[in-house]
């Protein structure tokens, strides 16, 4: 905004200055210069407009992205307490819940973030895939512990990562699965 306004004014000054030495001598001079004068408004409006947009997408790609790295988490943490249980119908649900949420990390726009959320995100999503890939073997009666390892060795990575987003730890804010 600092950078659009500072155009703008200089733009006045020119025009005050051009229009103080060089004074329109005929309506249709005047009629040019008001109509060039509107001409650089519009232009600048719409560069204000396409600013604001950007910055609304900026704004929305890194909210999913946030959204994204919660919702590991939350289904992280309940795929390892699935484990330690031992529960096959617990655990069949959040396998599930973590292929969705994976395509609601697949939705966040990795051209609209930044450096640090887009790492964020293809690094979530490489936990998530890699997860996946670990659960595809695993049987009602296969290794719990090992499976429980996984996923608990993976949380303090993605809850750094939602440190990093700006958001507090799961264990401070809301459990529920937000999002989908």
């Amino acid at each position: 905004m600092n950078r659009l306004a500072s155009v703008a004014a200089v733009l006045v000054i020119g025009f005050g200055l051009v229009l103080w030495f060089a004074r329109p001598q005929s309506s249709f001079e005047w009629a040019a210069w008001i109509q060039a004068i509107g001409v650089l408004m519009a232009l600048l409006w719409g560069a204000q407009l396409q600013r604001e947009a950007a910055n609304r997408t900026n704004r929305q790609a890194q909210h999913v992205a946030a959204l994204f790295a919660a919702n590991m988490h939350w289904v992280f943490r309940e795929l390892a307490d699935a484990c330690g249980k031992q529960s096959w119908a617990d655990f069949v649900v959040h396998r599930r819940i973590l292929e969705e949420i994976l395509a609601q990390g697949r939705e966040a726009s990795i051209q609209q973030l930044d450096g640090r959320g887009l790492a964020m995100v293809t690094s979530l999503r490489t936990i998530a895939v890699e997860a996946l890939e670990v659960m595809v073997p695993h049987a009602p009666d296969g290794d719990w512990f090992a499976l429980h390892s996984h996923f608990d060795r993976r949380l303090p990575s993605i809850t750094g990562w939602l440190s990093a987003a700006g958001y507090p730890p799961a264990a401070s804010g809301p459990t529920d699965y937000q999002g989908l």
